[in-house]
């Protein structure tokens, strides 16, 4: 193999989760030329990685002839290319026709009951049918792809890779200075894209007052959605009528963190608490010790990917809907039942592994 394509059409966190494939081909197959194709708005993720030759993007933001445009140029770009593999890892029809036009000779689908028709297969030389849902890791599932280009995917350690750029860092790093934080901080970012992913903000807001109480300085972040700003707005306000400890800073960065920038925080950061959400595998990724907060999700699929992670699920301490249930429009949290006190001990528990980087703005 000498050139090899990876499609990833999906989200933020998808994308970073995919990572863990590049990182195998290259490491598999010495010299090979190992390409994404995802959607603009998730290149971020994909900064810097040293495991990739290029990026391809679709954009999503292009309506009409300009997208249809756009998408057949990049379909004559691959084939140009002559790639040896095309590696499809989601279900969209663009990914198909890509691999398809390609003429590679090697052609991966992944297996998807809603794709299962003669037109999508004829796009493919191999097929590779996962376990049944939520008995794997997406980590997993993606090193699954492997097993068509003679690799046994068991016997690779599957590795996400996430490089924050060096202005990025020096810019967390002044902003850190800036706020007045020396020393142990971790950052919570208490949002998700959907409401029903989320805690309850009076919760949240007594865990940070713990962390602070204990001696240890906070950074809040969020998207720059109005919903999620105000939640992270509210969590902030609440906790500060509840800190003891005057020597320790809590700032709120919601709305303000562009993706490389969140990453070179969470890399000062000494620890990370969330819900399932894009900067939870950014934590992961990055080694950080965390805590994660699930409620209706394949929890098994779509755990932090980490050694040093507590994952709190919601269904431990109360009744939650299926997964494949779940209108993403409701704005009802499912997170509610999980009790202070579980994530208040677990917070404790990361506390005491000792060996996480901590963030030192004093030189």
């Amino acid at each position: 193999m000498k050139k090899i394509l990876v499609m990833k059409l999906r989200h933020h966190g998808d994308v970073l989760l995919s990572t863990v494939l590049y990182k195998a081909l290259v490491e598999q197959f010495p010299g090979v030329q190992v390409d994404a194709l995802i959607y603009k708005e998730t290149t971020p993720l994909l900064q810097n990685n040293p495991h990739l030759h290029a990026v391809l993007c679709i954009d999503r933001r292009l309506k009409g002839w300009a997208r249809v445009k756009a998408e057949l140029g990049l379909v004559r770009r691959v084939r140009k290319a002559q790639y040896d593999a095309v590696i499809h890892l989601t279900d969209q029809w663009i990914g198909a026709l890509i691999a398809g036009f390609s003429r590679a000779p090697v052609r991966v689908e992944m297996e998807y009951a809603k794709r299962d028709n003669a037109l999508w297969h004829a796009c493919f030389t191999h097929r590779i049918t996962p376990p049944p849902r939520g008995q794997a890791h997406a980590v997993e599932l993606n090193l699954l792809c492997l097993k068509a280009l003679g690799v046994d995917p068991a016997k690779v350690a599957g590795e996400m890779v996430l490089v924050p750029g060096h202005a990025e860092l020096q810019k967390a790093q002044s902003l850190l200075d800036s706020a007045g934080i020396r020393g142990r901080f971790v950052l919570i970012h208490p949002a998700a894209r959907w409401p029903f992913k989320c805690w309850d903000d009076d919760k949240f807001a007594d865990v940070v007052a713990h962390l602070m109480n204990r001696g240890v300085h906070v950074v809040l972040t969020c998207s720059p959605d109005p919903v999620e700003l105000r939640m992270t707005q509210h969590i902030e306000q609440l906790a500060r009528d509840r800190i003891t400890h005057e020597t320790t800073v809590m700032v709120n960065w919601g709305g303000q963190m562009s993706l490389p920038l969140l990453a070179a925080l969470l890399k000062l950061a000494a620890y990370y608490v969330g819900v399932d959400s894009a900067p939870m595998h950014m934590a992961a990724a990055l080694k950080k010790p965390q805590v994660a907060l699930f409620g209706p999700s394949w929890v098994n699929e779509w755990r932090p990917w980490s050694d040093v992670a507590t994952v709190i699920w919601a269904g431990d301490y109360g009744p939650l809907p299926h997964p494949d249930s779940i209108n993403t429009d409701d704005p009802t949290r499912l997170l509610s039942a999980i009790p202070t006190q579980v994530v208040v001990d677990a917070v404790d528990r990361m506390m005491t592994i000792t060996d996480a980087p901590i963030a030192d703005t004093t030189s």
